[in-house]
């Protein structure tokens, strides 16, 4: 709970001071400020020297004025996304004065200015709007004005879901936006959850506080408090960094030399919302709901023309429903009567005595079934019978054939929270300004226990702090001096309700090492789960501090930008995962023969009844304190070469400084290490943990992420231009953080239920630990730590950063009435890309040829154990109870694998050899305001082919999904990728009716009529998307070794439509998939079945949120809107993963 370090204020005000002294040691911001340059000169295009320009903020009226050198040029760095008035004067030329200068987030835009003879006194106004054009830069991006963030209908209020209107992005189903905080959407093909969000040149992105290999946004500013926002997905600008080239800048807003404010209060409640589908399927009703946020904000001056001030307040109050529709034991299979249980082909799902049994003349070892079907009352389990107790009866019938989905209830959830904010801009003088910034977001989330049916609730407290000082000097119009500094805070704590596990007859050693009352998570397999405390607790403190400088210099046509930036992340963090233990049953362990399972036999509650877990295992974690650095320099020159041509050239070097733990609770895996120990008929064991120590606390940095980049824009007359380029960028630092601490401190632990694969019981649920449980051996075993255990170190010296090269070309045309159209080809390759699968980072796999010779059987086969005297006897080693390896038999496998001293896997730092290859077409449209319309919006036709798509953090996407089918053969994971979506069309539109006064229809209608059918608008967001592709894999996991074993396929496996299953046409039980197309390769095959299938996908997005706010009668006005959200919607869910 405490802070890693703390800044006093004396502290930041002297970093940023020292900043300011020593701009190139310092280290840059991420450019959101706007640039304004051209040429002034004559009617003859004769360039006019020493002329004055003068340019004013409009709504703060503080100018800035520079004078044309001897070739007439002119420049403005460092402007505020606002609009402007530029003025330029000279003895003996008229003035020209040009309004509505509009400047957006981080635009370069060139203005040119013709003066005509005659007095100075003489004006000459100029209205012509600037060119939607950019003809400085050949960066992808889309920039989101206020006036969509204001008028769009967003689901929560949130502006991120307005990065849907980038060309590139995509939407993950069955997450939104806000999961993780924000950035799980995926960009010009990059993984979610990678993207960096900037709110006024500072982070507001993070390492995601438990895994630490993607980013999460807990700060967002209010959308009253956002003047705009850009999202560059394909960036050639050297200054940003540390990311797969996604950058989302978010600029607020500032108090102007007027006072302004605002209020709102939105609300939902049932009686306007439409049930869901499942919901009325079942017969549920929308639950008794509400959801209300109200708030104002206000801006002025302080000092008029100098100080300036905006805050913002905005109350929360949330009751929201959670439909759970699962399956649930009946009265029947409660009491271990499973007669009445059948398959869906509607044959009986016979179950089999996994403590009885015989082997057959094969040697094939045949368990006996039950008699009629039933569990006899004195083999039910004792512990599993009071189990069975915190079930719910059925609500429903559930499906006439199954019975699955018999359980269906509506729980509430309530979230009240606050979110302020205020920001003051000082000008100095007009060579120097500064302003600060200051968020807070403070919440409760109140939920029942998860998806859980135990009844109870967890307690969610979070605190949110994001704030940034920036300070700018401007000693000539031609240098621009910025130094920041930012600090993102955020504190969560989630406690889950005390239980005792005593109660269900559980022994008290469960909860030895934790000092934890929970109860243990008991899944099951078509059943709902009893989530008991599987990773609910939880207590995080991150700090993330960003400081940075940059210097920009205009020398002729070069304007040369050098800096750099770097950012260092605290984490504090505690999340117990099975503090108490997790058990998973499964089918097999109540089937006939436990090494070839089959699909029609057995039952998970019959094996819980039975006292038959699949698998369970237990963690003791201690609380972990990590501290990373990521740091990069840049050089840029946007060179103007021509009038025509402006070339964007920049170098960026960086490097990742891997975490270190405050109390070095850390260790590395070494695979090629000697242990110094020779083990009878194995011989020298390689293969050892390296313990961190004041000496080598970390593993070592990739110091070599040099990125180059190149970009241009040529304009080919004055409505096109030509633009494109490439450039080197490096990922996300996977080792930012990482929520546990090294295994030797952690414990974790395997219950072993039978040690010959299920032929015979070796635990009971109410004894599950028969060896007893020791505390974790911290250091002691040096080298060789976790020896009889799994090792599952997250870190290695195989660490690097991935490397992803885009490039991109396309042309943009401005057509009449306001209409830009920006097309391109947009692609990248990314090698090296982390995959945290385990199963592709475990480097303990029995070799292809050892699996498929011995098969399941021979591989669970107990044969003498080699190592057991390191662990009984005068010379032992080691004194760990759990360990398999104090037997006198192992089973095969374990003896087969490359690194036999481990009886799991042995793995290290994320394997970092997943390829991404991502081609895309992108169009970008936008429509100025006029005529009362204006709209935005983009189209994507793209292809995404990868060998891993989910990244570092499991929990982001699918955790099963995807993964590695056989470690041997990792070229038979390329697929499309998980996030490929073939097309998406989005776009915002924005239309004044014109009806009222001053209008086309109604222009002279009286105000009492006008302020009744006058002044109506329409503003709508529409979406549509392809399907995401679906995995198919083998439900029992111990098919093949190492690997997630996937079918064969033969045929089509594409199944019905589920939009004809709800039109009536279709097959009612709503098959995705051709059953048929698929078969059983057989015991440790792996199948060809691909990672992903392209013609298999689940159902795409349709929607059109619309607002129709009412007629504004006054300067100082309230506006009710009428929101119809997701008026055209036909989304059934997510189905990224299926069993066969």
């Amino acid at each position: 709970k405490r802070l890693c370090f703390s800044f006093s204020l004396y502290a930041i005000f002297a970093v940023l001071l020292v900043a300011s002294m020593f701009p190139t040691s310092a280290t840059a911001q991420a450019t959101f400020t706007a640039q304004v340059r051209g040429v002034v000169q004559d009617t003859s295009k004769a360039v006019v020297p020493r002329a004055t320009v003068t340019i004013t903020n409009d709504g703060t009226q503080v100018p800035e004025k520079t004078t044309t050198d001897e070739l007439g040029r002119y420049i403005f760095n460092g402007l505020a996304p606002a609009s402007y008035t530029v003025k330029v004067e000279v003895s003996g030329f008229k003035t020209v004065v040009r309004s509505n200068v509009v400047l957006r987030v981080g635009q370069q835009i060139d203005l040119d200015f013709t003066l005509e003879l005659g007095e100075i006194t003489s004006t000459v106004e100029v209205t012509a709007e600037s060119t939607l054009l950019n003809s400085v830069s050949g960066a992808l991006g889309t920039e989101v004005t206020n006036r969509y963030i204001i008028d769009m209908p967003l689901a929560g209020r949130g502006i991120t879901e307005l990065a849907y209107l980038a060309p590139g992005t995509t939407e993950v189903p069955g997450m939104g936006i806000s999961m993780l905080g924000g950035t799980t959407f995926t960009s010009n093909g990059q993984r979610y959850g990678t993207a960096e969000f900037r709110a006024d040149g500072a982070l507001t992105s993070s390492p995601e506080g438990g895994e630490g290999g993607n980013t999460t946004v807990k700060y967002q500013p209010l959308i009253e408090n956002v003047q705009e926002f850009k999202l560059q997905n394909n960036n050639f600008s050297a200054e940003f960094g540390n990311n797969g080239g996604t950058v989302v800048n978010i600029v607020t807003k500032s108090g102007t030399n007027e006072f302004h404010g605002s209020g709102w209060y939105f609300f939902q409640r049932p009686q306007f919302d439409a049930n869901s589908f499942f919901a009325n399927r079942d017969g549920e009703g929308k639950g008794d709901y509400a959801h209300d946020q109200y708030g104002a904000s206000v801006g002025g001056p302080i000092i008029k023309k100098k100080t300036f001030f905006f805050t913002d307040f905005e109350k929360t109050r949330d009751r929201s429903p959670n439909l759970i529709v699962s399956t649930v034991p009946t009265d029947l299979q409660k009491a271990g009567d499973f007669s009445q249980t059948f398959n869906a082909d509607g044959t009986l799902q016979q179950i089999f005595n996994p403590n009885a049994g015989h082997y057959d003349a094969d040697g094939n070892w045949i368990r006996e079934p039950f008699a009629g079907n039933k569990i006899p009352s004195n083999l039910l389990d004792p512990v599993a019978m009071k189990i069975m107790n915190l079930y719910p009866a059925p609500t429903q019938a559930g499906d006439p054939i199954t019975g699955r989905n018999n359980f269906t209830k509506n729980v509430i959830g309530s979230s009240p929270g606050y979110h302020y904010d205020f920001k003051i801009d000082h000008v100095f003088t007009d060579k120097s300004r500064a302003f600060v910034r200051y968020g807070i977001i403070h919440y409760l989330d109140d939920q029942p226990a998860g998806s859980s049916v135990i009844q109870g609730s967890t307690t969610d407290r979070t605190n949110i702090h994001n704030a940034v000082i920036s300070y700018d000097w401007i000693p000539s119009p031609s240098i621009l001096w910025t130094s920041r500094l930012g600090v993102d805070r955020f504190h969560e704590q989630r406690i889950l309700q005390d239980f005792d596990a005593g109660s269900v007859g559980l022994p008290p050693i469960l909860g030895e090492n934790s000092g934890l009352k929970r109860l243990p998570a008991f899944e099951f397999d078509g059943y709902q789960s009893i989530v008991g405390s599987s990773c609910a607790d939880t207590v995080e403190a991150h700090t993330q501090w960003m400081y940075s400088s940059s210097l920009s210099k205009v020398i002729r046509g070069h304007n040369l930008k050098f800096g750099g930036e770097q950012r260092q992340f605290f984490n504090n963090f505690w999340q117990p995962c099975d503090p108490n233990g997790a058990f998973f049953f499964g089918r097999g362990e109540t089937g006939q023969d436990p090494f070839n399972p089959n699909a029609s036999q057995g039952n998970a509650i019959a094996s819980l009844l039975a006292g038959w877990p699949n698998d369970a295992s237990m963690g003791t974690t201690p609380p972990t304190s990590n501290k990373s650095k990521d740091t990069g320099f840049f050089i840029q020159d946007d060179w103007k070469l021509t009038k025509r041509l402006t070339l964007n050239i920049g170098l960026r070097y960086e490097w990742s400084t891997p975490y270190t733990e405050r109390f070095d609770r850390l260790s590395g895996s070494d695979f090629s290490g000697d242990s110094g120990i020779d083990v009878p008929g194995l011989g020298r064991i390689h293969g050892v943990n390296r313990l961190a120590d004041s000496e080598k606390r970390t593993i070592s940095s990739d110091r070599n992420n040099f990125g180059p980049r190149l970009g241009f824009a040529f304009r080919l007359n004055e409505k096109t231009v030509l633009r494109g380029g490439g450039g080197v960028y490096y990922g996300f630092n996977p080792h930012t953080n990482f929520q546990y601490v090294s295994p030797a401190w952690v414990r974790p632990v395997n219950f072993v239920f039978s040690k010959d694969g299920g032929v015979s019981r070796f635990a009971t649920l109410s004894n599950p630990l028969p060896n007893g449980l020791g505390p974790p051996p911290g250091p002691k075993y040096g080298l060789l730590d976790r020896w009889g255990f799994s090792n599952s170190n997250n870190l290695s010296d195989t660490f690097r950063n991935a490397e992803i090269y885009q490039w991109s070309l396309g042309i943009q045309r401005e057509l009449p009435g306001n209409v830009l159209i920006d097309v391109n080809y947009s692609a990248n390759h990314s090698t090296h890309l982390p995959d945290n699968d385990d199963l592709a980072r475990n480097k303990n796999f029995v070799s292809r040829e050892d699996r498929e010779k011995w098969g399941s059987r021979g591989l669970n086969e107990q044969i003498p154990n080699p190592f057991q005297y390191l662990f009984q006897g005068p010379d032992a080693i080691f004194n760990e109870p759990t360990s398999l390896y104090n037997d006198p038999t192992l089973r095969r496998q374990l003896l087969l694998r490359p690194f036999p001293q481990f009886s799991g896997s042995f793995r290290g730092s994320p394997a970092f050899d997943a390829i991404v290859n991502y081609h895309s077409l992108q169009v970008r449209f936008e429509k100025r305001y006029s005529y009362g319309l204006n709209f935005t919006g983009q189209y994507t036709f793209s292809k995404l082919i990868d060998t891993s798509s989910e990244g570092l953090n499991a929990w982001i996407g699918d955790i099963w999904a995807g993964q590695t089918q056989d470690p041997t053969n990792r070229k038979a994971e390329k697929s499309v990728g998980s996030s490929d979506t073939p097309q998406r069309l989005a776009f915002a539109v924005s239309y004044d009716l014109p009806v009222g006064r001053a209008k086309r229809f109604g222009n002279n209608m009286n105000r009492v009529a006008d302020a009744i059918v006058g002044g109506w608008k329409i503003n709508s967001f529409v979406t549509f998307q392809s399907g995401n592709p679906i995995s198919v894999s083998m439900g029992d996991f111990s098919r093949l070794a190492n690997g997630r074993q996937r079918p064969n396929v033969s045929g089509d496996p594409r199944g019905v439509d589920i939009k004809a299953v709800v039109d009536g046409r279709g097959d009612p039980k709503f098959n995705f998939f051709n059953v048929s197309a698929f078969s059983d390769p057989g015991d440790q095959i792996p199948g060809n079945a691909p990672r992903y299938f392209s013609k298999l996908r689940t159902d795409g997005i349709n929607n059109m949120n619309t607002v129709k706010p009412l007629a504004a009668m006054s300067s100082a006005r309230s506006t009710p809107k009428s929101t119809v959200p997701e008026a055209v919607k036909w989304d059934y869910g997510l189905c990224s993963e299926t069993k066969s």
